[in-house]
């Protein structure tokens, strides 16, 4: 299957630490964390589907309301 990254821009150091733990316990998923531009920043690949993606995009913002997902 097919597979695509979502990067975020995240607003706090300590969101991007919650989500790199939080999608360690995720399946099929692979993500590091960066800083970029001077803002904590995290990418995710998951399966190309539209329910994985939508379950990275919905976990993002559960954790952090002013995510922005950025085009890479």
């Amino acid at each position: 299957m097919r597979r695509t990254t979502l990067t975020f821009r995240l607003s706090d150091p300590a969101i991007q630490r919650d989500l790199l733990h939080e999608f360690a316990l995720h399946q099929d998923v692979i993500v590091a964390g960066i800083i970029s531009s001077g803002h904590p920043t995290i990418t995710v690949e998951t399966r190309d589907a539209p329910d994985a993606l939508w379950d990275v995009r919905a976990t993002v913002g559960m954790f952090d309301d002013l995510a922005e997902e950025v085009d890479h």
